[in-house]
């Protein structure tokens, strides 16, 4: 029998490579690679349903499994971080710790976006900041946005602003006319959707990051909550799946044997460019207990429920959603 011919549209990550590069094929399934900028990627699958799987942001997904969208999830989990970690501040400002950001202006690419969800979350949780407590303030306008596809509505009690015409979340923080923003978090991938470049911003004098240390406030939400934040999801068209319902766990076994084979290329890194590289490996190992992308249900079963009452607690879904019912039924104990 003929392989199935299916593209996926994705980011360029390192433990996708032996996809992209073709060195691992998924049995049974031709696979196109499109590699393409998150943002982007879930915006055209919003609009267009064009390609049959794709990376896609999970509080989006959410959203669109909420409306009825045509499709489902593999549990494969392709970015995920400290979102909160991300986050920048004005040297205008007169923030010097999270719960300074109380009555401050916050700036995003967009309200629904998930590492937003998540940061608002840490917030909340940890430092007793709500969203109610800042004025927001988004970048993308509804045209080219996915709050634009999904209909968005500003939550109850949440005030949301659009950034003005001439400016951005960049300009705005170096200007502080914002005293706190967090980029799109992907440096180096450049997206029609973001204005914002976080490499470009990361270089200025004119801001710094509300964490000193990144890697230690990781370390600690790590340690406190058991999870590090799942940023985005791999979703299949319905209609592919109807046709041949063994694509998604073909898929989901093809993840993770290209994840395998990129883990095995990071314990080389000693030959990196990175001086502080392979002691950096064994850190981050030690953090996560040798996997810091762990796919799969079970693994990440807690993390995907703290999203999915945060989605709700939000104000950017009604009800919390069934979260078996989001993924492809033969991937669930895969």
């Amino acid at each position: 029998m003929a392989n199935v011919p299916i593209s996926l549209a994705m980011a360029d990550y390192d433990r996708t490579k032996a996809l992209i590069e073709g060195f691992h094929k998924p049995v049974g399934i031709d696979l196109t690679y499109v590699v393409s900028p998150p943002s982007e990627t879930f915006w055209r699958m919003l609009r267009f349903a064009e390609f049959e799987a794709s990376e896609m942001s999970l509080s989006t997904f959410l959203i669109s499994k909420s409306q009825g969208r045509k499709w489902k999830a593999i549990p494969v989990f392709p970015f995920r971080g400290f979102f909160h970690t991300n986050i920048f501040v004005s040297r205008k400002s007169s923030v010097k710790e999270p719960e300074d950001l109380k009555g401050k202006k916050f700036g995003v690419p967009e309200y629904q976006v998930t590492a937003a969800v998540w940061l608002r979350g840490a917030l909340e949780e940890d430092f007793g900041v709500a969203p109610q407590d800042m004025t927001w303030y988004v970048e993308r306008k509804k045209g080219l946005s996915h709050g634009g596809e999904t209909s968005f509505k500003p939550p109850e009690g949440v005030k949301i602003e659009q950034v003005p015409e001439g400016e951005t979340l960049d300009s705005m923080i170096r200007s502080g006319k914002l005293d706190a923003i967090m980029p799109s978090p992907y440096p180096g991938m450049k997206s029609l959707l973001n204005k914002t470049d976080y490499l470009e911003l990361s270089k200025s004098d004119e801001v710094r990051l509300l964490f000193d240390d990144p890697v230690e406030e990781g370390r600690r939400f790590f340690k406190k909550h058991g999870y590090s934040h799942i940023n985005h999801t791999v979703i299949v068209r319905d209609d592919v799946v109807e046709k041949y319902p063994w694509v998604p766990l073909n898929l989901y076994k093809a993840f993770e044997e290209s994840k395998i084979i990129s883990n095995q290329k990071l314990d080389k890194m000693i030959k990196s460019s990175l001086v502080f590289g392979f002691p950096y490996l064994m850190k981050e190992r030690e953090i996560f207990g040798g996997d810091a992308f762990p796919y799969g249900m079970d693994r990440n079963r807690k993390a995907l429920e703290e999203l999915v009452q945060m989605s709700v607690n939000q104000g950017l879904t009604s009800k919390p959603l069934d979260l078996d019912s989001l993924f492809y039924e033969d991937t669930l104990n895969a």
